[in-house]
């Protein structure tokens, strides 16, 4: 129950393909699309208070023509999204146009077998992992799948590959978000059940994240771990970032994040858009807060250009500091020489 609930909770940042054809639909066509986003987010809104004034300001664009005026539906969208997100400064309001989405999304976060095949192909968003110089882990992950246990074999092959390095590098940098694999990835880094994220819902009360009391293979325990983060960082990948960062787990070199923490449902619109509305708020157990609008600041602020070989170095001198070992040493002064010649 818990794990299923972050998979609608953070599933933001999944990007939603297919065919998006330039197409520009009726004036009334578009009031209809208006009339349905709106009645929608005043159902679903996590906060009903902000509607009279998203609602306000949607009309007044709409009677001064700008949503006719739009060149095709991408850019109607694109606006609508634009004065959405003006009003409520949530990350996580939007909608997009996507040809036939009810059709490939019929409700809900129901996806089709194409899509599930394509994230197959996607490997789940595990996109490398390798071991650097000196014995240092790492994995580049792109996305946090929305099922966790579809996608845990993925999880548990790159966790295993990296389990026997002495320090771990996870590349979020271009983290778009997900949802429920980022509690599995979580789980390998804890010891036991510990909550992640507090979920509020409008219409579901309060909700857990946790990471799982078990994992196949071995968990990466007492050894030091670091977070890439950049600008593009979003959603599921904040919510990651902050809550390894709160439990004083994981280490962030990097790029204040992108600032999406509000849990979000995605449902079709007409025929042919997605509208992304927060239902839910994200609240840590540790801090009491969220990333919301002001996203994850790292420990160490650096170009994210550098940020790798910023972490890969910071991995290496804790690791010399932390050994006794004269040859483990002197194979860490030369990992660390050649990060200085690279």
């Amino acid at each position: 129950m818990q794990s299923k609930s972050l998979c609608a909770a953070l599933l933001a940042a999944v990007v939603l393909s297919g065919a998006s054809l330039l197409h520009a639909a009726a004036p009334s066509a578009r009031d209809g699309v208006i009339d349905e986003v709106l009645t929608r987010i005043k159902s679903d809104y996590v906060f009903p208070d902000r509607f009279d004034a998203i609602e306000q300001s949607v009309r007044r664009h709409q009677a001064s023509g700008d949503y006719a005026a739009a060149a095709d539906d991408k850019q109607f969208a694109a606006l609508l999204t634009g004065h959405l997100q003006e009003v409520t400064h949530d990350k996580h309001m939007s909608l997009k146009y996507q040809a036939n989405a009810r059709a490939l999304r019929p409700a809900a976060f129901v996806s089709s077998d194409a899509q599930r095949e394509r994230e197959r192909r996607d490997n789940y968003g595990f996109r490398k992992v390798e071991v650097l110089p000196g014995n240092v882990g790492y994995l580049d992950i792109t996305s946090f799948h929305d099922d966790g246990q579809l996608a845990g074999d993925t999880i548990a092959a790159a966790m295993g590959f990296v389990a026997n390095t002495d320090a771990l590098i996870i590349d979020l940098r271009n983290m778009r978000g997900g949802g429920e694999a980022m509690q599995v990835v979580a789980s390998y880094l804890l010891d036991g059940t510990v909550d992640l994220m507090q979920l509020r819902y409008r219409a579901r009360g309060l909700m857990h994240a946790s990471s799982q009391a078990y994992v196949p293979g071995k968990r990466y325990l007492d050894k030091p771990v670091y977070l890439l983060t950049s600008e593009r960082t979003f959603s599921a990948g904040e919510a990651f970032a902050y809550a390894l960062q709160g439990l004083k787990r994981a280490t962030l070199v990097g790029a204040t994040t992108r600032g999406g923490a509000n849990p979000n449902e995605l449902v079709p619109i007409a025929n042919d858009y997605v509208l992304s509305v927060p239902i839910g708020e994200s609240i840590s157990p540790v801090t009491g807060g969220s990333w919301e609008g002001v996203g994850v600041k790292p420990d160490i602020a650096t170009d994210e250009k550098e940020a790798l070989g910023i972490a890969h170095r910071q991995a290496l001198t804790t690791l010399r500091e932390q050994t006794k070992d004269t040859a483990l040493r002197e194979s860490l002064d030369k990992a660390l020489e050649g990060l200085g010649k690279s």
